[in-house]
């Protein structure tokens, strides 16, 4: 039974982070043509989005899984889950790492757009998040 509200909650982040990606992808559709204002204002908006979306969904997802099943289970961690947290940690911090190099040697050496490298920049968080979620479920299956 643990492991079902972890589970949930992972899957409500990643459906959180997803949608905003999702909703800034089509708010950035015009990018090239947009001020580094207006690209900062699209992405901070995204990850406010994000924030909401898994809190709202975290909270529906798990008052309907009370309901039906007509009990409430408790978050408890045990200590695999500071194993499996680190793990993820590792993941997410490795494939940001890398993504940061690679649009810093983009913009210097390849003449990436200041707009497009901040998008770049902001995406590759969201995509290391996923991830690193993603391993979470598969150490947890």
């Amino acid at each position: 039974m643990n492991m079902n509200i972890k589970l949930r909650n992972t899957l409500a982040e990643i459906t959180g982070a997803s949608i905003a990606m999702i909703w800034m992808w089509y708010n950035l559709t015009e990018a090239s043509k947009m001020t580094i204002e207006s690209i900062s204002k699209v992405l901070a908006q995204g990850i406010g989005i994000s924030i909401i979306a898994i809190i709202a969904l975290t909270i529906v997802i798990n008052i309907f899984s009370s309901v039906i099943t007509g009990s409430y289970e408790k978050n408890i961690d045990d200590e695999r889950d500071g194993l499996y947290e680190l793990y993820a940690l590792r993941l997410s911090s490795a494939i940001f790492g890398i993504s940061i190099v690679t649009i810093l040697v983009l913009l210097g050496w390849f003449n990436l757009t200041i707009n497009i490298g901040l998008i770049a920049i902001t995406l590759s968080g969201f995509i290391a998040s996923i991830a690193s979620l993603l391993l979470k479920i598969y150490l947890y299956n």
